[in-house]
């Protein structure tokens, strides 16, 4: 059995959203300077890095990240999506309706625009494809077994067109279509293809709503 991560490290080169803090992470106590042990000061705002975006991210009374049970960030009919995209265009309906969704729990779409995360980390920050709203609506309404999006992007929300990105994030979020989607940002999916299963595991905060995270792909 062979598992491949698929989120990234937190450093303090990690590019986040331009309206986040930079992480930050300094030595505290150093063997080198006659400490015993080693230990650091870290400081990230929670949608920093590769993080998991829960319904009180922009819902005052949703549900938050440390609200769900193990079982429910599990995945075991996964799909990762080819789906090119260039600077500021769509994810649409258009791009998965020759797709078979049937059982499918947890959608990730490779855009490719992943490659601009470090060859040029401004472009990724402010040209970054997004999900459309419509889209959203639909895997919701037709699509009900699907519990989890997830992108190859700093966020699903355009950084050029916000407005929609708020109604992309609201679409998933709200009750009207039963259980809300969780979303996965920031993700690294390049040079994988098939998996039989994924695992979200974000930090285990208390009261906040949503978190960094570790996504582990079992492959197949």
């Amino acid at each position: 059995m062979k598992y491949r991560t698929l989120s990234y490290p937190l450093s303090h080169q990690s590019p986040v959203h331009k309206e986040l803090l930079k992480p930050s992470i300094k030595p505290n106590s150093q063997i080198s300077d006659g400490k015993k042990y080693k230990s650091y000061l870290i400081q990230v705002e929670n949608h920093s890095g590769t993080h998991v975006d829960a319904p009180a991210h922009i819902l005052p009374e949703g549900k938050k990240i440390a609200d769900y049970h193990p079982d429910e960030l599990i995945f075991t009919d996964p799909l990762i999506l080819e789906c090119p995209k260039e600077d500021n265009e769509f994810i649409t309906r258009e791009d998965i309706e020759k797709v078979d969704l049937d059982g499918v729990d947890c959608l990730f779409f490779r855009t490719g625009f992943g490659r601009y995360r470090e060859l040029d980390t401004e472009r990724y920050l402010t040209q970054n494809p997004g999900v459309s709203p419509e889209l959203v609506s639909f895997i919701r309404k037709n699509h009900p077994s699907i519990r989890c999006l997830g992108t190859d992007t700093i966020s699903i929300s355009s950084y050029q067109k916000a407005d929609l990105g708020i109604q992309a994030h609201l679409n998933a979020f709200q009750d009207s279509w039963g259980e809300a989607l969780l979303l996965v940002e920031d993700l690294n999916l390049e040079d994988v293809d098939r998996v039989a299963e994924i695992l979200v595991i974000p930090w285990q905060l208390e009261s906040v709503d949503s978190a960094p995270c570790t996504v582990l792909a079992r492959l197949e």
